[in-house]
């Protein structure tokens, strides 16, 4: 029999580690140590258990794993056994985006690793190759863009490879001059073959320029329970015509398994749209957003936190977005210069153009935006209470009257307060909280912001009122769930938060004031090294290099142990022109961890400079 007491998570008592030895007859307890190979393999179940988000789909019995598993790790396991039986349980899973990393050794999960291997990466090629097509298929120069690159195939016929899905202001503008390139065109190929994440919000902005009309594509979900069905309301997904312009001639998509997450997830988009075809072979089948934690022994692990299904509610996951038309290429395809999945796109459009699809159930379900209807009634409405208040309440009646007409994003009421706060409407920014406190009422995140944002405005009093709020709901589950805990429970306790302190404050007579009062009683602070750290680069970003460096002079004092604090103060010594105490900082980084790349790195720049 084995026995599960560990409790990772729990942060009020200590961590109790119970082990029922071979057939049950022995028991100890004890406090385990980093490196003990039980320990940390309870650590990766538990937080898989908690956290993944698409068992259901996968039909995975996690328990049942963990009772072929569990048996095999012992106190006396070594790393190199561990490592090996922690992959084994984590390929039942088959999830690109699942990994485990120790140092030189790597494990993915899902069917790239097994095309490849440590080495899948080289196999991305072998079926597509950008330079086969600039030589033999294009008639004009292969122009890029941001993520985009685009030129003219025969016949009138526009070239459009994704390279990627980011930076979300620089790839809209670029793909409305695309698009205006190409408002002429015959069709368009859109090539996403060998094509990696990124910003979804990115894959949508793209498809909305081929949008025909709103139409639902994708909803999502975090876990957010011990249960493995327990996720939060989902979050909508259109796609709807933006932009200058938009093409709805034939459009075909090339895909092949290198296209992988976000590049999936604009798949889904385009397959909803009736003048869009897609072919060539299945996705990597990884759609989930996913996070990354580090075991007790150092070694770091990804896990996918959502659930995302299509329009009607299928989950492609561990199978990918399928094509509509099927056909893939060869190595020796490749090899003898024949790209026959982009020539069989050409023959379709030339041949008399894809006929539309059926795809009327995308408009089944449209709905708008509660949070972005609020936000058009607080328009205009600043200042007076009354005026806000009769806002919320207009938002209220409209949606009361139809509610199937609109749908409650918890992010989107977050951005919607973090706008208002940035504009200096702080007492609207905390009525939509307050108001998402209700709409969410198992949700740590409004009471989070809530806190936050009594924080910004000097209010401690309210902020740690809306903290026991949130404490009351934080699973101290997902990385940032526990950090969240750990600002209000010293907000709580009656300490003060560094970075809020020295953030509020305007001119450099009352920043020194704020660094002379941390200085004088450091303990009644709560200080955290990665917001610090933070706070350095966004004032090295506005050009306040000085107080980046007393921020970061901070963290060396706070965290001396560490390699990044050191980095980072090295970068704010260059920044100001210091070589020589920025190469000290280097130094001191690389005597902390000798394998600091960045430390590593910019200390040689410099030293070639001198």
């Amino acid at each position: 029999m084995i026995a599960r007491a560990l409790r990772v998570f729990a942060s009020s008592s200590p961590i109790v580690f119970v082990v029922f030895a071979g057939c049950g007859l022995a028991q100890a307890a004890r406090e385990p140590e980093a490196s003990d190979p039980e320990y940390n393999f309870e650590v990766l179940w538990e937080t898989f258990d908690r956290n993944y988000g698409i068992f259901g789909p996968k039909r995975v019995d996690w328990d049942a794993l963990y009772r072929v598993y569990r048996p095999l790790v012992t106190r006396e396991t070594t790393e190199d056994e561990v490592f090996e039986i922690m992959s084994r349980l984590l390929g039942h899973l088959n999830d690109n985006h699942v990994t485990l990393v120790a140092g030189e050794r790597q494990f993915r999960s899902g069917i790239l690793w097994e095309l490849g291997g440590e080495g899948y990466a080289e196999q991305e090629m072998r079926d597509f190759s950008i330079s086969l097509v600039q030589r033999e298929y294009l008639v004009s120069d292969l122009e890029a863009r941001g993520i985009f690159r685009y030129a003219w195939l025969p016949d009138s016929i526009g070239y459009l490879r994704i390279r990627g899905f980011s930076n979300l202001a620089q790839s809209s503008e670029a793909i409305d001059h695309i698009m205006h390139v190409f408002q002429s065109a015959r069709a368009i190929v859109v090539d996403l073959r060998v094509t990696p994440g990124g910003d979804d919000r990115v894959g949508k902005a793209i498809a909305d320029r081929f949008a025909d009309s709103k139409r639902l594509y994708m909803k999502t979900y975090e876990r957010n329970g011990p249960e493995h069905d327990d996720f939060a309301p989902p979050k909508y997904w259109y796609v709807e015509p933006d932009g200058a312009l938009q093409f709805t001639g034939p459009v075909v998509v090339l895909m092949n398994r290198w296209a992988i997450s976000a590049a999936e997830n604009y798949a889904l988009a385009m397959r909803v749209l009736p003048h869009v075809t897609l072919v060539g072979d299945f996705t990597s089948g990884v759609f989930a957003d996913v996070y990354g934690d580090r075991l007790p022994n150092g070694w770091q692990f990804s896990v996918s936190f959502k659930l995302f299904v299509d329009y009607t509610g299928f989950c492609w996951e561990g199978i990918g977005v399928p094509p509509d038309l099927r056909i893939i290429n060869t190595p020796d395809d490749i090899a003898a210069g024949r790209d026959r999945v982009l020539e069989f796109a050409l023959d379709l459009i030339r041949r008399g153009d894809p006929a539309p699809k059926d795809v009327s159930g995308s408009l089944a379900d449209l709905r708008g935006s509660w949070a972005g209807l609020l936000e058009q009634e607080l328009e205009g409405r600043e200042g007076e209470t009354a005026a806000v208040e009769a806002a919320i309440a207009r938002a209220q009646e409209m949606r009361a009257a139809d509610p199937d007409d609109y749908y409650v994003d918890e992010d989107e009421f977050l951005g919607l307060a973090e706008r208002l706060y940035t504009s200096d409407r702080a007492e609207a920014a905390i009525h939509v909280l307050e108001l998402a406190a209700v709409e969410f009422p198992a949700s740590a995140r409004p009471w989070q912001s809530l806190g936050d944002g009594y924080l910004r405005l000097g209010d401690e009093a309210e902020a740690r009122a809306a903290y026991a709020e949130m404490l009351a709901r934080n699973r101290r589950s997902y990385p940032w769930e526990r950090q969240a805990a750990e600002v209000a429970e010293a907000v709580v306790a009656g300490k003060r938060i560094l970075v809020p302190a020295l953030e509020r404050v305007a001119s450099d007579a009352e920043f020194a004031a704020a660094l002379r009062a941390f200085r004088a009683d450091p303990d009644a602070y709560y200080v955290n090294e990665g917001a610090v750290n933070s706070l350095g680069y966004r004032l090295l970003g506005v050009g306040q290099v000085e107080r980046a460096i007393e921020v970061f002079l901070i963290n060396t004092e706070q965290f001396p142990s560490s390699a990044n604090v050191w980095d980072s103060l090295g970068d704010g010594y260059r920044a100001k022109g210091d070589t020589a105490r920025a190469i000290a900082s280097y130094q001191k980084a690389l005597e902390i961890d000798p394998n600091f790349a960045a430390s590593r790195q910019n200390l040689a720049e410099l030293q070639r400079r001198r």
